[in-house]
This record gives C-alpha cells, sequence and structure tokens, in this order.
C-alpha cells in the first residue's frame, strides 16, 4: 500500500538532477532486462524508459537509478579485472586463432560447400513436398472422360425419349 506522499510523487513525478552516467547505466539495466524478456525492440523500449525513469522523484526512478548504478559498477569492475589479467586481448587472440584454424579447416574439407549443399537440397526437398499437388478435377483428361460421360447419358436420354414419341 502507498502512502500519501508515494501516491503524490507518482501523480506529479519531478525530474531531479541525476549523474549522466546513472541515467545511460539504467538504460543498459533496461535494455538487458527488456531483451532478455522479448527481444530486440522491447530492449530498445526498456533502455529508453529506463532511462527517462531515472531522473525522476519517485519509487520507479529510485529503482532504475539503482539499476544504473549496479550496471556501472559492474564495467568499473570488468574494466579492473581486463587491466589485470588483459581479457580482452586474450579473448581477441583466441578469437582470431579459432577462426584461423575454422578457415584451414574448411579449406581442406570444404565443410560450407558441403553444408551449404545439403541445406539447400533439404529446403528444395521441403519446398517441393509443401507445393500444392494437382487435384484430380483439375486435370484435363478427367474433364474430358466426365464431358464424354455426361455426353453418353443425354444421347441415352434423348434416344429413349425419341422412340417412346
Amino acid at each position: 500500500m502507498l502512502n500519501d506522499k508515494e501516491k503524490k510523487d507518482m501523480e506529479n513525478p519531478t525530474e531531479i538532477p541525476v549523474n549522466e552516467k546513472v541515467i545511460q547505466g539504467a538504460a543498459v539495466a533496461g535494455a538487458i532486462a527488456g531483451f532478455v524478456i522479448s527481444g530486440p525492440l522491447v530492449g530498445a523500449a526498456g533502455a529508453i524508459g529506463a532511462g527517462a525513469l531515472a531522473s525522476q522523484n519517485n519509487k520507479g526512478g529510485e529503482m532504475a537509478r539503482a539499476s544504473g548504478d549496479v550496471v556501472l559498477a559492474a564495467g568499473e569492475r570488468a574494466k579492473k579485472i581486463n587491466e589485470k589479467h588483459h581479457v580482452v586481448d586474450k579473448t581477441k587472440k583466441a578469437a582470431s586463432t579459432v577462426v584461423k584454424n575454422l578457415k584451414q579447416f574448411d579449406e581442406k574439407h570444404h565443410v560450407v560447400e558441403k553444408t551449404s549443399k545439403g541445406v539447400t537440397k533439404g529446403l528444395e526437398f521441403i519446398s517441393e513436398k509443401l507445393k500444392p499437388k494437382p487435384d484430380d478435377d483439375d486435370r484435363p483428361e478427367k474433364h474430358l472422360r466426365m464431358l464424354r460421360c455426361r455426353m453418353d447419358i443425354f444421347r441415352q436420354k434423348f434416344n429413349a425419349d425419341a422412340k417412346m414419341d
């Protein structure tokens, strides 16, 4: 239950001066939360909403600023770890080595070419199976048979009627 002050703050939120980095941190937190929940569009909306909310003088603003502080602290911690252990440089070097080895493996074994051919054949197979099959009623020979049959019935009736007269 909200007290009177909290209700008033929610009805008339006022902007308060906030460190721009905290707003950016809140926007990052909102983007991550939105992305995790529903993907990139909600992530973008979460970033905008959390960034705007961080400058408001209400409970939502407090929560957004707190999430911004967490993001900033995590960023600072990551920077210190990287400075000490050179994580980014090691990751770049490892990724470069992996890419180089994958290229060499592909040049030797033609994995990408074989895979793309297999995927293409698979997609063509699926496409062929999904195409509508011609219905028996759409075949011209079926129409001709039906027409001949009807003409025979008409002749028989006409001849029967002619014999009666």
